[in-house]
């Protein structure tokens, strides 16, 4: 019967204020709404990008050099702990779009004609990949296509190694190691002033006199293989072929940008549901501050009836407790 009748006064103290007790309300669950979100959201993100990196073969470690014969790739795959090596042609070069005033560069990447690179694979979005019979045919990275309404069949022009050349688009792609594309000392992705365009390795490497060569590595470990370990035996062996030191995937820009922005995601996730609670918390205390004080005679016929402070205490938690 005692706390029937505490009850009763709980539920009669949250009607008549019950203005105020929707708008605490309100905020706590915008709070806790933000949190579900945020959390929801980081998860989602965390199985996507896990997947993508997995199913397209993202490497584990990067590399590039001046220019390294192409024998040593049997060398950098005898590396304790290196699964799969895969070596190609990276360069930079001008591309000159029509319609288009500003100065473009593209990043060249060299991939197998007509099929797959091991590692750091394409996710096709339209078209197909560089044929054999294509030396001038090219993949766009999507980004970059439809911020210059590219699309397969179009022309555009490249200024390779010194030389113009009319270029076929054949397909659109986005890659795992691409998600952001950063051109040479960018601070963020410019999709209309930097592309990436996968060639043919064998004519990309004749462009650039580096047939039977390559430019750029990239490793996939085994599971359990010490990084740091592979890292410096990697550098070693490209030492002298002009190697600038390999990197791992932690330390790849674009996959640094992605973990950095999920980063900045978890973090907003823990700060902004946090101020909901607090502005919530203290406007609870607020509205419990006047009551109380507002009920001080009740609280002592309630005393005066038997009640005693523990029960005096749980009834206003149980107004709290209501709110919420």
């Amino acid at each position: 019967m005692v706390m029937r009748a505490m009850d009763r006064k709980v539920i009669r103290d949250l009607w008549h204020l019950r203005g105020q007790v929707l708008a605490i309300g309100t905020v706590v669950a915008a709070g806790i709404a933000a949190l579900i979100m945020s959390l929801s959201t980081l998860e989602a993100l965390d199985e996507t990008t896990a997947a993508y990196y997995e199913r397209y073969r993202f490497g584990d470690v990067f590399a590039w050099v001046k220019r390294a014969p192409g024998s040593v790739e049997q060398r950098i795959a005898a590396i304790p702990g290196v699964r799969t090596a895969q070596v190609r042609v990276s360069r930079f070069a001008i591309v000159d779009i029509e319609g288009f005033a500003e100065p473009v560069m593209g990043q060249f990447v060299s991939v197998p004609a007509g099929r797959q690179p091991v590692l750091n694979q394409l996710a096709l979005r339209s078209g197909r990949l560089p044929g054999d019979d294509g030396d001038n045919e090219v993949v766009l990275n999507e980004p970059f296509a439809e911020a210059h309404n590219l699309v397969s069949g179009d022309q555009i022009v490249a200024v390779i190694n010194g030389h113009r050349r009319e270029l076929r688009i054949v397909g659109t792609a986005l890659s795992p190691e691409f998600v952001y594309a950063l051109g040479p000392g960018a601070l963020m992705p410019d999709d209309r002033r930097f592309g990436i365009l996968w060639m043919d390795h064998e004519t990309l490497a004749a462009a650039y006199d580096l047939k039977g060569a390559f430019n750029s590595v990239s490793l996939d470990l085994e599971r359990g293989a010490n990084t740091g370990q592979v890292l410096q035996q990697l550098d070693r062996v490209l030492e002298r072929y002009g190697g600038i030191g390999a990197t791992a995937r932690e330390d790849q820009l674009s996959n640094w940008f992605v973990m950095n922005e999920m980063e900045q995601l978890r973090t907003i996730s823990m700060i902004l549901p946090t101020i909901f609670v607090v502005i919530s918390a203290f406007l609870t205390n607020m509205v419990l501050g006047r009551l109380v004080a507002t009920e001080r005679g009740q609280i002592g016929l309630m005393k005066a009836f038997g009640y005693s402070s523990t029960e005096v205490g749980l009834h206003y938690a149980k107004f709290v407790i209501g709110i919420v």
